[in-house]
């Protein structure tokens, strides 16, 4: 529980004291330009529409950290809210993630955590059957004979890879699952049958980018694991996916 506290926590607390750093920068600079020669009317107006620009960081930054405990019903207020996480917010983390030297995969992965946090407060109980798995081809054994590029209907459930136990799931929830061998195939698919709801199974960096891509849609983030390197007859955590679609169907 500890564990998962910290992995989630970091991203938000990277954000937030960027945002101080920001504060502090901008008051700075209000007040040496004040006291030394006054502000210019063009410096007046400069300073109003930076304070206006602080505001509506801090305030929005407000709300997305409410949104992880509090549904945002109104749709255009939370797709907003998206657009700033995923376009403004994580890159405030990034760059001070980098200053403080921290490893980019531990940010991302406290990005997908908090992501998750606001999709289970936002989209749980919906009630949909609309929901779309996607998996990434490194879960299939490599020597195994039938390729699966899309539908894991084809999957032959001999049990050498994860893919027959998402199977299992699949048919259990009456949920789409299929997989996707890259970003193009994954934006198609979603595109394709325009899901309620999408869990997606995939590594740090893929997940991040997808999600990016993808920010209209809420999409649920599990990692999978790499235990023979990046890419490669990787595994998943069936326990995982099952509890995801338990909070939306």
């Amino acid at each position: 529980m500890k564990e998962h506290y910290l992995a989630v926590i970091k991203f938000p607390m990277f954000v937030s004291l960027s945002l101080i750093i920001l504060s502090i920068i901008y008051f700075s600079l209000a007040l040496v330009s004040y006291h030394s020669l006054g502000l210019s009317p063009m410096e007046t107006l400069l300073f109003t529409l930076l304070f206006i620009l602080l505001t509506v960081l801090v305030s929005t930054w407000i709300l997305i950290l409410m949104s992880t405990h509090q549904k945002i019903k109104p749709s255009g207020l939370r797709l907003y809210t998206k657009w700033m996480l995923f376009n403004i917010y994580f890159y405030l983390a990034q760059w001070l993630g980098k200053v403080f030297m921290q490893k980019k995969g531990i940010m991302q992965e406290s990005f997908l955590n908090f992501n998750n946090e606001i999709i289970l407060s936002n989209f749980s109980g919906i009630h949909s059957k609309n929901i779309l798995l996607l998996l990434p081809h490194c879960l299939q054994k490599s020597e195994c004979k039938i390729r699966i590029t899309n539908d894991i209907i084809e999957c032959a459930e001999c049990g050498a890879c994860d893919i027959a136990k998402v199977k299992g799931i699949m048919s259990k929830y009456d949920v789409r699952a299929a997989v996707a061998t890259g970003g193009s195939l994954a934006r198609k698919l979603i595109q394709d049958s325009r899901p309620d709801v999408i869990i997606a199974v995939a590594c740090h960096r893929d997940l991040t980018d997808g999600l990016r891509d993808s920010w209209r849609f809420p999409v649920y983030a599990v990692l999978n694991d790499r235990p023979n390197g990046p890419c490669f007859e990787t595994k998943v955590s069936v326990s995982t996916i099952e509890f995801a679609i338990k909070k939306f169907i």
